[in-house]
């Protein structure tokens, strides 16, 4: 039988990993939205164009134009109606990381009397947080917030 070494091991999981990571993700930038979808990009008007290149969405602009500055939201779109109009939210996330405290085990019986309890160590735990979101109405934009 033939056994890896352990740098080939390391090597075959950090390449897997990058490939998930790849084929999991969506366009960073406004740029390479822009380039992979050049149709949808050259429909907007030109004063919408200048600001999905900056990065910036506006009132009244549609789906596809704050996709291209922003890129796709996190988690799906909640839908519903206001006053008979359909409305959408996109919501944009990221995970925060913070210090999780110590785990404690318990006090036990040994075999000089009782002991203290073990602290484990602390760790990071990744919490979901709201970095924007984006109103529309009738599929345009009525109102946003970055709040990151």
């Amino acid at each position: 039988m033939r056994v890896l070494s352990e740098r080939k091991v390391y090597g075959l999981i950090a390449a897997v990993a990058l490939v998930l990571s790849l084929a999991s993700c969506q366009s960073a930038t406004p740029a390479t939205r822009i380039a992979e979808n050049p149709v949808m990009f050259r429909s907007l008007p030109q004063e919408q164009q200048v600001m999905v290149q900056q990065g910036r969405i506006s009132e009244g602009m549609s789906q596809d134009a704050v996709f291209l500055a922003w890129g796709l939201p996190n988690n799906a779109p909640y839908e519903g109606q206001k006053n008979g109009k359909h409305i959408t939210r996109w919501v944009y996330t990221y995970q925060e990381p913070v210090m999780s405290t110590p785990t404690v085990g318990p006090m036990y019986w040994g075999p000089y009397g009782w002991y203290e309890p073990a602290f484990y160590g602390t760790g990071t735990v990744y919490i979901p947080r709201t970095a924007a979101t984006v109103l529309f109405e009738n599929n345009k934009v009525v109102s946003w917030e970055k709040l990151k």
